[in-house]
């Protein structure tokens, strides 16, 4: 059964701490020259895809549980299919040539397995077999390309199930997935962080015997680009499902709570904000009501619309010339060389604060077949399932 948790959130003490903190610290770039050129930033965001549909596992829950472990079996499977070590030397490939400044990534994922497993016992213990550490890989392969980013991570979902396994003893292993949001910040740009939690409410419910919250979160990091300081945000809101879903209002909340945690931040310390990442909602979203577990019929505003309200710009939008945009989604195999994307739900959010924007370019990367690469158990791999955003922002005035 769903249910959706709402826990006392005290993100507003901690920015508060957090900005009280950052008023102490010395900055090296809170005024600037009059011939020093004008702001400019060069942002990405990426969903790299975890490898599978993990919806499948919460469908086979509410339809027929016992068929969990074997689901479970199916969907890591298709994870180790769409090899994420070919495919980040793809999505590597693609922040070498575009070379942004900060890059927010969604669904950087690390699986662990234990066998046996002993997920249904009664002292269950967490796996730690390390199958693949994502931001390893691609951190790795960055490297080699001569790039070299910090990185800033918030963590999310930590959901660990029961699967079919026939080299176990017991004919079960547990598989773990561990998700986290990162923001990478090239090398040579001073950084600090200065926001990274978790929503207050966030969707459960029992999946083989035991409840899985999926939660999810975001994190924010002041860039000092030539200068001038960014707070560079970035998101992974809860996903659409029907518009009376439960779905929709979760995420309705989770971005109210971001965008008020935003301007907590900002009424003591602004800076121009760039808000990048995967927010399961785009221009097309209308308001309605979804129905809650608990308190039944709610009403929810997207997370698009709320931003553009609260004053956000759309970077795509700003462009001079623009075509639809679309960033998702390719199917869960990504090996479909006539797949299309359908919608644009990868998103850059600006909020200029005394600035003005005065350019803008943005580009859809990784949606042409060109970018493929070859998967070791044949045929080829999209770099992910959604397609990235790389936005160049100049601005004038400060």
């Amino acid at each position: 059964m769903k249910s959706v948790r709402t826990r006392f959130n005290h993100v507003f003490v901690i920015s508060l701490l957090l900005v009280l903190s950052m008023l102490i610290v010395p900055f090296t770039s809170v005024s600037v020259s009059a011939a020093q050129e004008e702001p400019k930033i060069n942002a990405m965001t990426y969903n790299v895809y975890l490898g599978a549909d993990i919806f499948k596992v919460v469908e086979a829950a509410q339809t027929n549980p016992a068929s969990v472990p074997y689901v479970v079996a199916e969907v890591y499977q298709t994870m180790l299919y769409t090899n994420f070590s070919a495919r980040a030397e793809a999505i590597a490939d693609e922040i070498a040539a575009n070379k942004p400044q900060v890059v927010g990534l969604q669904e950087v994922e690390t699986f662990y397995k234990q066998t046996p497993g002993d997920s249904l016992s009664d002292n269950p213990t967490p796996a730690t077999d390390l199958v693949i550490d994502f931001y390893t890989v691609l951190d790795a392969a960055l490297k080699a390309r001569g790039m070299y980013y910090d990185a800033y991570n918030v963590t999310e979902a930590d959901v660990e199930v029961p699967m079919i396994d026939p080299n176990s003893i017991t004919g079960l292993s547990d598989v773990r997935m561990v998700d986290h949001d990162v923001i990478l910040v090239r090398k040579g740009h001073a950084a600090w962080p200065v926001l990274a939690d978790n929503y207050a409410t966030n969707v459960g419910m029992d999946i083989g015997g035991a409840y899985i919250e999926f939660t999810r979160g975001y994190l924010g990091v002041d860039v000092d680009v030539k200068g001038y300081v960014f707070r560079f945000v970035s998101t992974h809101l809860e996903v659409r499902g029907a518009q009376d879903s439960v779905f929709r209002v979760v995420q309705s909340f989770q971005m109210q709570e971001l965008i008020a945690t935003l301007d907590w931040i900002s009424l003591l310390d602004p800076k121009p904000i760039v808000m990048v990442g995967d927010f399961n909602s785009d221009s097309e979203d209308v308001p309605g009501w979804g129905l809650h577990p608990v308190y039944g019929w709610l009403p929810y505003t997207p997370p698009y619309m709320q931003a553009v309200d609260a004053g956000y710009l759309d970077a795509w939008l700003l462009q001079s010339k623009y075509d639809d945009g679309f960033t998702s989604g390719f199917d869960e195999d990504v090996n479909d060389p006539n797949a299309t994307l359908s919608t644009r739900i990868d998103l850059v959010f600006v909020e200029p604060e005394d600035l003005l924007v005065d350019k803008v370019s943005c580009d859809v990367v990784g949606d042409e077949v060109s970018d493929m690469v070859p998967n070791p158990a044949g045929g080829s791999l999209w770099p992910s399932d959604h397609a990235s955003v790389v936005a160049k922002l100049k601005f004038s005035g400060g």
